[in-house]
């Protein structure tokens, strides 16, 4: 593995080249079609290159190649961030993880740390105000869809996901919201017993962490920093509502003015009732239709 940076001005570019040299001539010519076309200029070159890794089955011998190649770009780009450079790395794990013809578990040492990155690093993106939560959403998605295709009794993955995800939760503060999110929507994707058992105990420390940032002074700190801090606080809690809000819903409704929210929660009680009535509201507008099966 070469990995060769290159700095002009303010760009850093990195250029990462998995050793290739015990593949055939062809295989390494579909390898070098396949990394260069998806991370060219063309979006439809990029879209014809992950529909191969889709659907070819000639992939497979190719596979711990590119889950290498899709390791260290991650990495890279996470370490001098390039949002748009992680989203294709995404795009490929997606596009292995749509192929019927491959087996990833010989490669998931590599693919599901890297996609944990993508959804817990501090920083992914140069700027806070670029849309990485998208990213972050979809990876989390990525996380969970491999947890549902290959966790076993044997290799433990979902348990030992949750266990990353909590991570952050365990040492929550104001410097870590991005990591938080991805957190909480890491544990949503898991269904909702993840969320009772392992999300609802830490929601009085996010509270608390929610609390100083809403009510903290623009004095205290500069306007970019508020800015910023802030953005990151409502993406916080508005996954918190869209997560647990659906499950209290089904399984804690109350009808107390959000009293037994406040006692169990804290501060994000308040809000996690008042989405809970909202969600109430919109099923009685639009009722589950019910199919009555006669016999005769």
């Amino acid at each position: 593995m070469s990995n060769k940076i290159i700095a002009k001005g303010d760009t850093v570019y990195i250029k990462i080249s998995p050793d290739i040299h015990d593949l055939s001539t062809e295989q390494q010519i579909l390898f070098l079609r396949l990394t260069e076309g998806i991370f060219g200029y063309s979006e439809q070159i990029r879209n014809e290159r992950l529909r191969i890794l889709a659907t070819d089955c000639n992939i497979q011998y190719l596979l711990p190649y590119l889950s290498t190649f899709i390791r260290d770009g991650i990495h890279a780009n996470i370490a001098y961030p390039d949002l748009t450079l992680l989203i294709y790395c995404v795009r490929m794990v997606k596009s292995l993880l749509s192929n019927p013809h491959i087996n990833l578990v010989p490669v998931l040492h590599e693919i599901i740390p890297a996609i944990l990155s993508c959804a817990l690093a501090r920083k992914i993106s140069k700027y806070y105000y670029d849309n990485h939560w998208t990213l972050r959403e979809f990876s989390v998605f990525l996380t969970a869809t491999i947890c549902e295709k290959y966790n076993n009794p044997v290799n433990n993955i979902t348990n030992r996901v949750i266990g990353i995800y909590l991570k952050p939760l365990k040492n929550c503060t104001k410097y870590h919201l991005t990591s938080m999110y991805g957190a909480i929507k890491g544990l949503g994707s898991l269904g909702d017993e993840v969320i009772k058992t392992f999300l609802l105990p830490y929601l009085c420390n996010i509270g608390k962490i929610l609390f100083l940032l809403f009510e903290q002074s623009a004095s205290t700190i500069t306007l970019k920093e508020n800015n910023q801090v802030l953005l990151e606080a409502k993406h916080l809690r508005n996954v918190v509502l869209n997560v647990v809000a659906p499950v209290l819903l089904k399984t804690n409704n109350v009808n107390d003015g959000g009293l037994t929210y406040l006692q169990q929660f804290g501060y994000i009680g308040r809000f996690l009732y008042l989405e809970v009535k909202n969600l109430e509201k919109l099923d009685l507008k639009n009722p589950k239709s019910q199919i009555q099966e006669v016999t005769t």
